[in-house]
């Protein structure tokens, strides 16, 4: 769900390091990127070492933390490891998110449950497997339509959230925080791909419409009439008549 913004690029770290480092670096670190809740910083360690830090800014935890020689290391060894240093951000991220969206399905798991009658006996036939079992409309929404839909149903996650963290002020915002971001880029996509099915839909039932066109020819010939023929002439095919263009 999370996107990369970067600030500085890889190949401008070392670059940056030694426009900065006698300012700005010297009373705080320079972001480098940012990946949902985590932050790539620059710092600085010595004149000639440079930090490259990875931070868990809303637990204020340092998950990587590494150091350069800027003399002794070649600007594509630092610059690889600002790459990866990036790649370790989405990787976290993403599991961050998926974990969180997994807590708040395990909630609508449990609405689900006592929404149904005979809900072990349902969660029972929700969980195996068989290639020859047919879905059946008449039986109550299945628990993979029934999260999907009430997912993305902003009203309804946002007040089972507050059910849920009533008691517990911090999560229960952060939690509100993500499923906003996150079901309004769903919904975003959901309603892009909409639109593009209705536009090719729309184009197919109704075929491809003519237009009208106009075009300006220049003909050369001593009266009207003969430019008149000479232009029937060019339209049917006559390579010895030019076009204006």
């Amino acid at each position: 769900m999370s996107r990369l913004f970067r600030y500085i690029k890889n190949d401008d770290v070392v670059k940056s390091f030694g426009e900065l480092k006698t300012t700005v670096l010297k009373e705080r670190p320079v972001v480098i990127a940012r990946h949902g809740d985590y932050t790539l910083f620059l710092k600085l360690i010595s004149d000639d070492t440079l930090g490259i830090t990875v931070e868990n800014t809303y637990r204020h935890q340092i998950v990587q933390d590494r150091s350069y020689d800027i003399t002794a290391t070649p600007n594509e060894i630092v610059s690889r490891g600002v790459r990866h240093a990036c790649q370790k951000m989405a990787e976290l991220s993403d599991a961050d998110v998926n974990r969180m969206r997994l807590q708040i399905w395990k909630w609508y798991l449990q609405e689900w449950q006592h929404s149904i009658a005979g809900a072990k006996g349902i969660i029972e036939k929700e969980l195996s497997w068989d290639d020859d079992t047919k879905s059946d409309l008449d039986e109550k929404m299945d628990m993979e339509s029934f999260l999907h839909g009430d997912y993305q149903n902003l009203g309804n996650t946002l007040g089972l959230i507050e059910k849920y963290l009533a008691d517990d002020d911090k999560h229960r915002e952060k939690f509100k925080k993500f499923a906003i971001e996150d079901i309004m880029e769903m919904t975003s996509e959901d309603t892009k791909d909409r639109s593009l099915l209705e536009a090719e839909t729309k184009r197919q039932q109704e075929g491809m419409k003519k237009h009208t066109y106009r075009f300006t020819v220049s003909v050369e010939a001593t009266d009207k009439e003969h430019a008149r023929q000479a232009l029937l002439s060019y339209l049917a095919g006559d390579e010895r008549i030019r076009v204006q263009k």
